[in-house]
């Protein structure tokens, strides 16, 4: 390869930074599956080389990962350490670098290279604290980690007005950070394909069974964790079966209280109502399940984190009834497909649930619009706007 080139294939390098580590089994790598899916899709697109540069970390830290040989992957992987200055020579050798805006660690990118700096940002402080207060348990620990949660604010607003752009996941953490940004762009999070998206045959008989009248099938997915209102589902289900709502509730996932949920269905007489189906695969079970089984997703989160669960699930066909936190109801005003309850309040999910069981082709209006929604956020049709964004600040 001649010298200009290599210049030009150089200056063509993609690096993304996320926030997820990875762990080093001989000459395997344990990845992150849902990175290893973006940065495959990234180097589809991007029009030269992807380097993935990762921290190392024990595999209990990556929720859902896998083995791979380096040579099954279309990018690089790096290994870089906490002080992200180390790495200054890989950095400069780039178009334009995609790093996590989550992780402080990444946060003095900007000072350290030329190379035009892209922050991606999920969480704003809101969320943040509201996390802090679900999570940690001991009132000085919840103010030690409110302060340092403040402090490294600042520190993230300055590196987000020096950066070249930023990418933010949900409408609450764009409309705090954007409009200090130079270049912004709002995207959804979404592992649905085009060919994973629900069909029309799908959808039909979805609202088949809805407008046949038919049991309500519920169903929720995620971490069992109180940020996701999994102690929430049970509550919700009591107070459908003493309104005579004739429905079952499917739970998939696991996590912290998921014995206390399984000792509440026991306690509560609820074994004929929900099941506690556990973790499954997402393309292979999860996603087929939620197209042919769930007519309505119960989705009780008590903050406003940007869950990819919002639009995963529409694109089943599947409308969302759950509380009114800031990143659903941004979702919402896309264009329906689902129904917003006051927060904290589960009492008030299954009272909305009780009206569309009584209404049901206004439950079945919900699930076109949930479809039609997603549609437009589909994995695909996210990431061509995500790298086209980029090669806009890169001027590739």
């Amino acid at each position: 390869m001649s010298a200009a080139l290599k210049a030009i294939a150089s200056s063509n390098v993609l690096i993304v930074i996320p926030s997820v580590r990875f762990s080093r089994q001989g000459d395997l790598l344990f990845l992150d599956i849902k990175a290893v899916e973006g940065l495959r899709l990234y180097a589809k697109l991007w029009p030269g080389l992807v380097r993935c540069l990762l921290r190392s970390g024990p595999t209990s830290s990556i929720g859902y990962g896998k083995l791979y040989h380096p040579s099954e992957l279309p990018f690089e992987v790096h290994e870089i350490h906490d002080d992200i200055s180390k790495s200054k020579q890989l950095l400069d050798k780039s178009a334009v670098i995609l790093a996590s805006g989550d992780n402080f660690h990444d946060l003095p990118i900007y000072k350290i290279t030329k190379t035009p700096v892209v922050f991606v940002i999920e969480y704003d402080l809101n969320t943040r604290l509201k996390i802090i207060d679900l999570e940690t348990t001991g009132t000085f620990k919840k103010l030690k980690s409110a302060v340092w949660n403040l402090k490294t604010e600042f520190i993230r607003r300055r590196a987000f007005r020096h950066a070249a752009g930023l990418q933010a996941n949900g409408t609450p953490a764009h409309n705090l950070y954007g409009p200090s940004t130079k270049s912004s762009l709002l995207y959804f999070d979404s592992r649905i394909t085009e060919s994973d998206a629900v069909s029309l045959n799908e959808i039909s008989e979805k609202k088949a069974s809805v407008l046949g009248g038919a049991p309500l099938r519920l169903a929720f997915s995620g971490r069992l964790i109180a940020m996701k209102g999994a102690d929430h589902l049970v509550p919700i289900a009591l107070a459908l079966a003493n309104r005579g709502v004739k429905f079952t509730l499917d739970i998939y996932g696991h996590g912290p209280l998921s014995e206390s949920i399984r000792s509440s269905i026991q306690s509560s007489g609820m074994e004929d109502f929900i099941t506690l189906a556990g973790p499954v695969p997402f393309a292979e079970e999860l996603i087929p399940n939620l197209k042919s089984r769930v007519d309505i997703f119960l989705c009780a989160h008590t903050q406003a984190d940007p869950s990819c669960t919002y639009l995963e699930t529409m694109g089943c066909g599947v409308p969302i009834v759950g509380y009114n936190n800031d990143a659903f109801t941004g979702v919402l005003a896309l264009g329906g497909g689902g129904l917003a309850s006051p927060m904290g309040k589960p009492e008030e999910i299954a009272e909305a649930i009780v009206e569309l069981d009584h209404d049901r082709v206004r439950l079945a209006s919900l699930i076109d619009e949930a479809a039609a929604l997603s549609s437009n956020h589909t994995f695909e049709k996210t990431f061509a706007c995500r790298i086209n964004h980029l090669r806009s600040i890169a001027g590739i």
